[in-house]
């Protein structure tokens, strides 16, 4: 009986989502052979308690970083599929997120993986309605990157990993090696 606790207790353990927070230095660390950089870009109307996300990796994005208004976050993280699943507004109210092939996005190792801006929006006060939607602002993500992480974009490459296509970072670095 209490090795089945056991292992009912690790089982536990190591599915919970951890706690991730987003990259503040303009350092290009050496990566794993598996790993790639995640760049998502967050616009909302109220600070959010966290964002889950699942995938080879569970993580959960901390409020510390999910404030009002447009935010980043840079990580690394383990390549593969992952799907953004919830989006926690406070202690009270989250927002579930069905329909999942809208919300998955893949991360390639050893490249800067955009994909896209979360946009939560929520009006009202007795009953909130929030709206959440990942939408593609692939000139706006490259902007914050050349202005607060221009070591890390000078070492890696570029590309969209969100939902749907998006040839926009191909485009640029053809024309870049075009120019050279």
């Amino acid at each position: 009986m209490r090795i089945i606790l056991v292992v009912i207790t690790l089982v536990l353990l190591s599915s919970c989502a951890k706690k991730v927070t987003s990259i503040n230095k303009d350092q290009d660390n050496i990566l794993a052979q598996n790993k790639g950089y995640l760049l998502l870009g967050i616009q909302t109307n109220l600070d959010l308690k966290s964002i889950g996300i699942s995938g080879q990796e569970n993580i959960k994005l901390s409020s510390k970083n999910i404030k009002e208004g447009t935010n980043y976050f840079l990580l690394d993280l383990e390549a593969g599929n992952y799907t953004i699943d919830e989006v926690k507004l406070n202690n009270y109210w989250r927002r579930e997120l069905s329909d999942e092939e809208l919300w998955q996005f893949e991360i390639t190792s050893g490249k800067i993986n955009y994909v896209g801006h979360l946009e939560v929006v929520t009006w009202g006060y007795r009953r909130p309605i929030t709206k959440a939607e990942l939408v593609n602002r692939s000139s706006e993500a490259l902007e914050f990157l050349e202005g607060k992480f221009p070591n890390i974009l000078t070492n890696k490459s570029i590309v969209y990993g969100g939902p749907g296509q998006d040839s926009f970072f191909e485009f640029l670095a053809t024309q870049n090696k075009e120019e050279r």
